[in-house]
């Protein structure tokens, strides 16, 4: 009998506040035949975290625990005798659990989970150590990706365009970490020739280190006057085969031909927000329903539209974190971290992302390495 603390991240609805709840579980007996458990050493946070929890309307919400996180990183330290070899006890894996509303998420110290029916998982690739800082260990980098990676890759691969016949790529919010992640794959792994990005004014020296062709501000409010002369003096003029906007933007939908090539040549605009920027600090449940089951579809799906667009929706799928694996191997890919914090101090990590001033994911560390 090994009797522990599982301690979770979790709420109840949108009116209570996230807090660690703590149930005894025996690690010996708390895993089916075909799962395994795995010690947390570092969770990081997603928007969906924040949507979730504001969608949980106390009328329409169980009174359960629903937890927060679902990129992780740890240790294999149970299995049940029906999991295949490739995960041993002792094995250091990181990913991302799949989840609408549960009761224990990557924000604990231990997550209980059928590798079958989450191909969202992977050995950590012996060289995230070399992209180990002083303050941010292996455990810190494999768990800042997952969800930032495979959500540019659903954006880039998913639309099943041909992208060796991909020249120009503009991205609207560089900063994000999806942009982040979204241009290392165009330019590092997919070779594409000019990649131009918007950001705010202060982050253009930041974002030229991974990639970007090009960068414009968005400061002075002319953000598709400033895309107009990048195209017109660097790009000869040519318009882009991808427009894709990772922050919420409306600027180019009203001059979108002016900017993407023809429907015909297989061109797209393709969003992971939709139409307005992110507001962590207020988000409003039914605003986010609207956008999502009414906006969203009807640009998506109407007929008279000029050119093809495409809402990201990103699901759990391996090859993501092959690709993640590869690059990092092939030093093609730096996943980038703004904050780490004490699992204690979660809600210092909740804060910084409020803020909305983040460079990189903000990370949890449940547990150090050292601690071992």
């Amino acid at each position: 009998m090994t009797v522990v603390e599982w301690n979770t991240v979790s709420f109840v609805n949108r009116d209570t506040p996230p807090t660690i709840t703590t149930e005894e579980i025996d690690l010996d007996t708390c895993f089916e035949d075909n799962q395994i458990v795995i010690e947390v050493y570092s969770a990081a946070l997603n928007p969906v975290d924040f949507m979730l929890h504001k969608a949980a309307v106390p009328m329409l919400s169980s009174a359960k625990p629903k937890a927060y996180g679902r990129d992780f990183s740890g240790v294999i330290i149970r299995k049940g005798n029906k999991v295949s070899n490739e995960w041993m006890v002792g094995d250091k894996v990181n990913g991302m659990i799949n989840f609408l509303y549960a009761p224990h998420g990557s924000l604990s110290n231990y997550l209980i989970i059928n590798p079958e029916r989450n191909p969202s998982m992977i050995h950590i690739t012996p060289g995230t150590k070399e992209l180990m800082t002083l303050e941010h260990n292996e455990f810190d980098i494999s768990s800042s990706w997952p969800a930032v990676f495979g959500t540019a890759y659903a954006a880039i691969f998913y639309p099943g365009r041909d992208w060796s016949k991909i020249n120009n790529v503009l991205v609207l919010g560089a900063s994000t970490q999806v942009g982040n992640c979204f241009v290392q794959i165009v330019k590092n792994y997919l070779n594409v020739k000019n990649v131009v990005g918007v950001c705010n004014e202060n982050s253009i020296e930041y974002n030229k280190e991974f990639g970007y062709d090009y960068l414009v501000s968005y400061n002075n409010g002319k953000t598709v006057e400033n895309v107009k002369e990048i195209m017109e003096t660097k790009l000869n003029g040519e318009k882009f085969d991808v427009i894709f906007d990772s922050c919420g933007s409306s600027d180019f939908l009203p001059v979108m031909n002016d900017f993407l090539k023809p429907k015909s040549t297989n061109s797209y605009y393709s969003t992971v927000v939709g139409d307005s920027v992110f507001d962590y600090k207020n988000i409003e449940t039914l605003k986010t329903l609207k956008s999502r089951l009414l906006v969203e579809p009807y640009r998506r799906f109407k007929p008279w539209r000029s050119y093809n667009y495409y809402f990201v929706a990103y699901y759990p799928d391996h090859n993501i974190e092959v690709l993640g694996n590869e690059m990092i191997e092939k030093k093609q890919f730096n996943p980038q971290i703004d904050s780490s914090y004490k699992f204690q101090d979660f809600q210092k990590a909740i804060d910084r992302i409020m803020s909305g001033r983040c460079k990189g994911k903000v990370i949890v560390q449940i547990k150090k390495p050292d601690d071992i």
